[in-house]
């Protein structure tokens, strides 16, 4: 894990690792999610899923770098990131994949994103793809102020865009 997580250890059930911090820093941190449904068995898309990220992660090379953001007004605004994903873990009709990320370049200026990617079934033939994540924002009570006002809004665009993304690849028809 990066330094500088430090709040944002693993995202699992297991919440002991907050204890030694205060309850104004847990605060501080921010969660984004998107979900939305994929046309497609549970099965298929778990397959699709078990690929690799290389065939399911958008703009990502051969060095774990991609670039994620959002899309203004037909622009991309898109920043290169390190990804980090992890091994997938499986429980009863669900799958989920760890993700994190964080700036390539000019990395205080931008939180680390620690999230998942889950699939689960909604019927026999659909499947809710759900992409969701915690950060902290950087900077302060400026860098919160900033969240508040514009960044987050920022950020569940960028989760929006990345859910979209991983479900076309996700695609049986797309995936294959």
């Amino acid at each position: 894990m990066w330094s500088g997580v430090g709040l944002l250890a693993p995202l699992t059930g297991d919440l002991r690792h907050l204890r030694s911090h205060t309850v104004s820093q847990i605060l501080r941190l921010v969660f984004v999610q998107h979900s939305l449904h994929i046309e497609s068995p549970i099965e298929a898309v778990t397959s699709a899923l078990l690929k690799g990220p290389r065939k399911w992660f958008p703009h990502i090379d051969g060095s774990s770098e991609a670039a994620v953001g959002p899309s203004v007004v037909g622009v991309w605004i898109r920043k290169k990131v390190i990804v980090k994903i992890g091994e997938p873990v499986k429980g009863g009709s669900w799958i989920e994949v760890p993700v994190t990320w964080q700036a390539a370049s000019i990395r205080r200026m931008f939180p680390v994103m620690i999230g998942k990617v889950e699939l689960a079934p909604v019927d026999a033939y659909v499947t809710r793809l759900t992409v969701c994540g915690m950060y902290d924002p950087p900077l302060g009570k400026i860098g919160k102020q900033l969240d508040d006002a514009l960044m987050h809004k920022v950020a569940e665009a960028t989760v929006r865009e990345l859910a979209g993304s991983i479900a076309k690849r996700l695609t049986p028809t797309q995936a294959a």
